[in-house]
Formats: structure tokens, sequence, C-alpha cells
């Protein structure tokens, strides 16, 4: 008996050692980099190519795996696997912009972080797998596309300010009468004009902001002072929707650039003008987010919110709404889809996030959040 025991347990390590081998050999053929981590957030694992390109050395064991990595490439690391780990579920990217350099032998390469639980055989996550997706010549391709659009753009600007010139001039009967069917096509013509203008004008702010040449002027700015509802005010009243400001008292000053920031009031403003009905109400919220009980006050975000009663947006469709050239199939004309895309860059280039929740049907509720002021002298009144 003993003699097969022991016939029985050298056979089945060897069957383990055999699976382990060929579990390691699948992750080191992957050319992307892969991390395990356990639930006490220590390294489990780690494939070939996370060794060349991260400097992951497993050897130190636990947390210290990730001391040799790049800073920024350890901070993604933790973020997602904490997500992962607090019970949210897989991690999957919203964007490029996601993305962080890592130089390596061939020049930097930019790697975009998805993350899934691995559950035990009773259902319950016993650790996260992290795989940096190598998206270099995706991310090429995109600054491609964004430079080609800015030069478009810019060569646009020209041509299309001495059309508005001379239709205007023409509008005026500056070059003689005109009948009045000429004078409603040259009308169409000159609002034809002027949504190009805008998409032009979106275009180059978007190429700005994204090839970091946006200066931030932040200065502390009374919440009051930040939603710019009145230029809407008319376009709410010809299209019977009430537009209403809801600012609760006491919360606390913005750090913000005031201009900017009025911009994505106005772009969030405009959405909800699209898509609400006549009859219905857009109402604009602010408050202070309370956050944690041990966040210091000075710490915490200001929470603005625009809500309308308007159609709604499907669920499959909400994690598409804020990027470039994006429009729900069936929307109204007069917008070329970057609107919510700029917002959320002047957001982010805040440091504060922006998202919505919306039941089709039932409207539509964007937020974003800005940081407090706490003590900043300089201010924006």
């Amino acid at each position: 008996m003993a003699q097969r025991l022991a016939q029985y347990r050298k056979s089945s390590l060897g069957e383990l050692l055999q699976a382990q081998q060929a579990s390691q050999a699948a992750i080191d053929s992957l050319p992307d980099p892969v991390v395990v981590f356990g639930l006490e957030a220590n390294v489990l694992n780690v494939n070939r190519a996370g060794e060349t390109l991260l400097g992951l050395d497993l050897e130190q064991g636990g947390r210290d795996a990730l001391a040799a990595v790049e800073p920024a490439i350890r901070a993604l690391l933790e973020t997602v696997r904490d997500h992962v780990l607090a019970g949210q579920g897989p991690y999957s990217p919203k964007g490029f912009d996601e993305a962080v350099p890592a130089p390596s032998a061939d020049g930097v390469r930019y790697l975009l972080p998805r993350a899934t639980p691995v559950y035990s055989e009773m259902g319950g996550i016993v650790g996260v797998t992290v795989v940096l997706q190598d998206v270099s010549r995706l991310r090429r391709f995109d600054d491609l596309k964004n430079d080609l659009f800015a030069t478009v753009a810019h060569e646009f600007r020209t041509p299309l300010t001495s059309l508005r010139m001379a239709v205007h001039l023409c509008i005026e009967e500056a070059a003689g009468p005109l009948t009045d069917k000429q004078a409603d096509l040259l009308h169409a013509a000159r609002e034809d004009c002027e949504r190009l203008q805008t998409i032009v004008d979106e275009l180059l702010d978007l190429a700005r902001i994204q090839g970091g040449r946006m200066v931030l002027s932040l200065r502390r700015t009374q919440v009051s002072r930040m939603a710019a509802v009145a230029p809407h005010e008319k376009a709410a009243e010809d299209r019977k929707v009430r537009l209403r400001v809801a600012m609760l008292p006491g919360v606390p000053d913005v750090l913000a650039d005031r201009e900017r920031v009025q911009l994505v009031f106005s772009n969030l403003l405009t959405n909800a003008l699209r898509y609400t009905h006549e009859g219905g109400e857009i109402e604009v919220r602010a408050r202070q987010d309370e956050g944690r009980p041990d966040t210091p006050p000075g710490a915490r975000m200001i929470y603005f919110e625009i809500s309308d009663t308007g159609e709604g947006i499907p669920e499959d469709l909400q994690g598409m709404i804020f990027e470039k050239f994006f429009r729900a199939p069936g929307a109204p004309g007069g917008g070329a889809g970057l609107g919510l895309s700029i917002a959320r860059e002047i957001v982010t280039a805040h440091g504060g996030q922006i998202g919505l929740t919306s039941q089709p049907g039932r409207g539509s509720t964007f937020w974003f959040t800005l940081p407090n002021a706490g003590a900043t002298d300089t201010c924006d009144q």
C-alpha cells in the first residue's frame, strides 16, 4: 500500500508539474505583458513579456515585486487590480487615453490595461489577471487621424471666413437689392456657414487639447458663476423647454478655468436641448461630493449635474457617448459629435471625472466633478 501511495503521489505530482509548465508556457507565448495578482494584492505570476518590458522581479515577492516598475505603469497596475479586487467586475479601458508609455529597446510602447477576475471552483474571486495590450501602432494611427483633422480644420478657416463675410454682405444688400427668394436662400446659406464654423472651432479646440497646447488658467471661482445657462435661455424658450438652476447653499468655490468650464456647460446644455422635447425640463445642479468620512473638506470635489427629461440613451450606447465623432442613431442634425468629447477632455485636464446615467424614455443626467478651491488665494469672483 505504501508503495502504491508513493507511486500515486509521484504520478499526480508529475501531472501537476506538467499542467503548471503548460500554463506558464501559454502565458509566456503571449507578446503582451501579463501579471497575475493574488487576493493580498501580491504578484503571483508574470509572463516573459512582463519581465522584459516592465522589469518585474518575482524573486522580490509580494507587493515588492512592483518596486522596479515605472511609477506610471505601477500606478496603472494597482488601479485596475484594486478595481477587480473591490468586486467591481472586469476592467475595460474607455479609450487610448488610458494607455501609458513604457520604454523598451525598440522605442516607447503604449500599454492599455485590461483586467479580469480569477474565480475559484466555488465562484469566489481568488486573484486578478491583468493584460497590458501593446497599442502603440493603433495610437500612432489615432494621432495621425487627429493631426489630419486639425490640418483640415485650419485650412477651412480662411475660406470659410471669406464665405461668411460674402454671404453677410449680400444679405445686407451691399451688392444690390435681393428678391425674397434670394434672401431666403442666403439666410439658409448663412445658417449652414455658422454650423460649419462651429464644427471647425470644435476640431481646432480638440486638436489643441489633445496636443497638450491647452493651458488652464486656474482661479478660485464661485459655483454660481460657472453654470453658463444664460446663453441657452433663448433656445430653451424657443423649444418651450423649462431651464432651471438649482445650486445648493453653501457649496464651496471651485478651482477651475472659468472659460473652459463654461464651454463644458455649454456643450452639455446644447446636447440636453437637442434631445429634450417641447414641454420638457432641464435642470442644472451643484453640490459638494462628500466622499469618504476621513476625506479633508478641502480635498473633496464639487459635483455638477445637468439633467433632462428627454429621450434617454440606450445602455449599449452609453459607453461610446464621449467618443470623438460619435452620434447616436437617429440623432438630430446640427453637430459633428465632438461636444461631449471636448467636455471630457476639459474636465479630465482639471483632474475631475465625467459620466452619465440614463434610461430610455426617462431622460439623462450628465455629471462632472471639479476640485474644491480650498484655501486658494487666487480669486475670480
